[in-house]
């Protein structure tokens, strides 16, 4: 059953456009051609075009999104479910994000009848949900058999442009494109496992996955949280 307080809410000035929403990066300029052409040195290079070029780079940008865990080809609103404690030994709960808030503006929590606008920052992981255990639910009055009785919150969640995005990743990017343009074909590289020293051969394998043989996911990783 969809009620007033779980459909998300409509537009609103200083509050994230509707569920879903998406703004895409235009990363001509952090990441241009003219800098991907300096890094690998294909100035006076005719057999690298610009198309192909900007093909690396979107190819390097989802690589860098995928093993992040970051929104690098844009940012868009969210929708999570806040799941408030049972017994509140605090007068707030700190609900963690998915990803960090793109940009200055409110954060919008509705639910259990009620709203409220929660001031948020960009780069923001978390917000504080005051105590609310005093007020009634009301939200499935109406349906006994209703379970759904969460709270949610609404925000922009990435970075509010390119410019915002670490230079690390990019760093990495440029790092991949560097591979690909030197490597255009299918290529493995032969690689020996250290804690293996037999010398039959069992420690030394194949790879093709640029971004580790590139060095690209050794810059990308030390933004991974759970990175070890």
């Amino acid at each position: 059953m969809i009620t007033p307080d779980t459909r998300p809410p409509p537009p609103a000035p200083n509050l994230p456009p509707p569920k879903g929403s998406f703004e895409a990066f235009d990363w001509a300029g952090r990441l241009s051609i003219e800098m991907v052409r300096e890094h690998t040195k294909t100035d006076d290079v005719p057999g690298v075009s610009d198309d192909m070029l900007r093909l690396y780079r979107q190819a390097s940008i989802e690589a860098a999104e995928f093993y992040t865990g970051m929104l690098l080809k844009g940012k868009k609103t969210l929708v999570e479910v806040v799941q408030l404690p049972r017994n509140w030994s605090r007068h707030y709960h700190r609900h963690q994000f998915r990803y960090s808030v793109a940009e200055d503006g409110f954060a919008y929590l509705y639910g259990r009848s009620i709203t409220m606008n929660i001031p948020v920052v960009s780069g923001q992981n978390s917000v504080r949900v005051p105590r609310m255990d005093h007020i009634p639910d009301f939200t499935n009055c109406c349906d006994p058999c209703a379970t759904d009785d969460h709270m949610r919150i609404m925000y922009w969640a990435g970075y509010a442009c390119p410019d915002d995005v670490p230079a690390g990743i990019v760093m990495g990017c440029l790092q991949f494109i560097a591979w690909v343009v030197e490597h255009p074909g299918d290529e493995l590289l032969a690689m020996r496992n250290k804690t293996d020293s037999s010398n039959t051969g069992g420690g030394v394998h194949g790879i093709a996955n640029v971004a580790l043989i590139s060095g690209a996911l050794e810059q990308w990783r030390q933004y991974d949280p759970e990175a070890i």
